[in-house]
């Protein structure tokens, strides 16, 4: 169980301190190549804007010219050589003029597209797969599916956290062939109707153990296992669909198709078919822990086709910002974010890490870019931690000791006599074997 610096309980059970110092450290990659869009795309503007301006001079010069060869060109009682030269003038400047306009409207197309959002999507998903191959935003739901009925088995996964959804492919060692039944779950015996010798229909027991699972899908509603009869060849076979609420099955054809609607388990069937997907699941689950990013999506638009692509990194440090500010609230340790693990006898693992080395990674960046990481509360100043311990009451005040009295003037002899009783008496005090 993981901790606040405070002792209080942690809402995740994983070491998110790894998770934001991944973050961090990628979110700031992929804010390097968007600083890089941003000035190409500061360049395409002011090409455009001296674009337009150097088309409309050329415009002026058109109109300019035409103005000027206008006398030449008014028709006469036969046409004369001077109007002929003038209209020879007139297009050619027609022609060069329009020319010029393509080049500039070309050059300005190209620092257009230059400074397209997709020219930096690869780049940031690159700068992010190192977070989402090895962590995961919290809330994140998942959907993973695994086949082996095509040439090359094949596994993918898909994990949804607010906007962003992240496509994964998956490496499906070591269950790269079909899985048997058997090995999976024992006695999971179904009843199916089957026609009889005299074509009526009635249920009968079918003992799935000897088939064997060639497909499986998780959502976060309901299992699917997919069953063949036989591995080596072609062969019909049945898929069941497992949810909270019960179990359907559907018969699926030698060429994979579904026959007919599903159709709801019978409920003494259902535990053994839920028994056995939830193995196939415990079995498969830990292909996502082997996944490599292929794909981003914000808001169900792929990351290459969005206009500005930085909001998927802007939507994953916003989706973090809550639980690394409580972290900060809770660290009892100045300039530190701290959480603490129960690692069982009574004892606690500590973990943390340094505002300050979180904030050497995105030091860098300009302003705008930094802002986020700043609203996260990572930044590197020193600050007094937010939990105080309790002040300590005051210490009690002893009573004042009376000062001894004053040495004595008169040296008779009864107060020579007083003053060793007095040393007698202390000395008893501090050596009480005496006397």
């Amino acid at each position: 169980m993981y901790r606040y610096g405070d002792g209080s309980p942690f809402p995740l059970d994983e070491n998110f301190i790894e998770t934001l110092t991944t973050a961090v450290e990628t979110c700031t990659n992929a804010f390097i190549p968007l600083t890089e869009l941003d000035a190409r795309r500061a360049k395409a503007k002011d090409l455009r804007r001296e674009g337009d301006a150097e088309s409309a001079r050329l415009s002026d010069l058109e109109k300019a010219l035409n103005t000027a060869l206008g006398p030449s060109l008014l028709p006469g009682p036969k046409p004369s050589l001077t109007q002929q030269v003038a209209t020879k003038i007139q297009a050619q400047i027609k022609q060069t003029i329009a020319d010029t306009k393509k080049q500039i409207d070309h050059k300005v197309a190209q620092s257009e597209a230059a400074a397209a959002g997709k020219t930096a999507a690869d780049a940031v998903i690159k700068a992010l797969r190192p977070f989402f191959d090895e962590h995961q935003l919290p809330k994140a739901a998942w959907i993973m599916s695994w086949d082996v009925r095509g040439a090359e088995p094949h596994a993918d996964a898909v994990a949804t956290a607010g906007k962003i959804i992240a496509n994964f492919s998956l490496a499906p060692d070591p269950y790269r062939t079909p899985i048997r039944v058997e090995t999976l779950a024992e006695g999971v015996i179904v009843h199916m109707m089957k026609k009889g010798v005299f074509g009526k229909a009635k249920p009968a027991p079918v003992d799935l153990g000897k088939y064997v699972m060639v497909a499986f899908e998780r959502t976060g509603l309901e299992h699917s296992v997919t069953l063949k009869e036989n591995a080596n060849k072609s062969s019909a076979g049945l898929r069941f669909a497992v949810s909270e609420n019960g179990a359907t099955w559907v018969t699926i054809t030698a060429a994979g198709d579904t026959e007919g609607e599903p159709n709801d388990l019978d409920p003494d069937d259902v535990p053994p078919v839920r028994n056995l997907a939830e193995r196939a699941a415990n079995a498969l689950k830990d292909l996502i822990n082997r996944r490599t990013l292929i794909e981003l999506a914000l808001g169900g638009t792929a990351i290459e086709d969005l206009d500005d692509p930085r909001a998927v990194p802007l939507e994953l440090l916003a989706q973090l910002t809550p639980l690394s500010r409580s972290i900060r609230d809770k660290s009892r340790m100045s300039g530190e974010l701290v959480l603490k693990r129960d690692i069982g006898d009574g004892r606690r693992e500590e973990l943390f890490v340094p505002r300050a080395t979180l904030a050497q990674q995105f030091a860098r960046l300009p302003d705008e870019y930094r802002r986020p990481f700043e609203d996260m509360g990572i930044t590197a100043e020193e600050t007094q931690p937010a939990i105080t311990l309790p002040v300590r009451p005051p210490a009690s005040i002893a009573p004042k000791v009376p000062p001894p009295p004053p040495p004595r003037s008169d040296f008779d002899t009864k107060t020579m006599e007083y003053a060793k009783e007095d040393d007698d008496d202390q000395k008893t005090q501090v050596d009480p074997k005496k006397g």
